[in-house]
């Protein structure tokens, strides 16, 4: 089940993911692909649209990194090498706290 969900990840995320692993060891994702059921699960009102949903390509533009119990720092900067490779980034903090990376909007 993880390879499919992983393989539902755009190629060049998929990389960047890769990539990224080999500076941070401790890289951790927390999401992938969901549907507007996994909103509802959450106690979210289900989005019309989501990069987290398979897109046209058939792949999902976004996936969720873990950033809760690391530093500041080691957040901050991995927010920034993948603003740098050029991709969109979120920071979402509370209980839920991770880093939302997306393709850029249009690809």
């Amino acid at each position: 089940a993880v390879r499919e969900v992983y393989g539902s990840l755009h190629p060049i995320l998929r990389v960047a993911v890769a990539s990224t692993t080999l500076a941070e060891k401790e890289l951790v994702i927390t999401d992938i692909r969901r549907t507007p059921d996994d909103y509802s699960a959450m106690g979210l009102t289900p989005r019309q649209s989501s990069l987290h949903y398979q897109q046209h390509n058939g792949f999902v533009h976004a996936v969720d990194l873990r950033t809760i119990g690391h530093s500041e720092f080691r957040n901050f900067l991995l927010e920034i090498g993948l603003k740098v490779m050029g991709f969109q980034t979120i920071r979402h903090v509370g209980t839920a706290d991770h880093l939302h990376v997306a393709l850029p909007t249009g690809n």
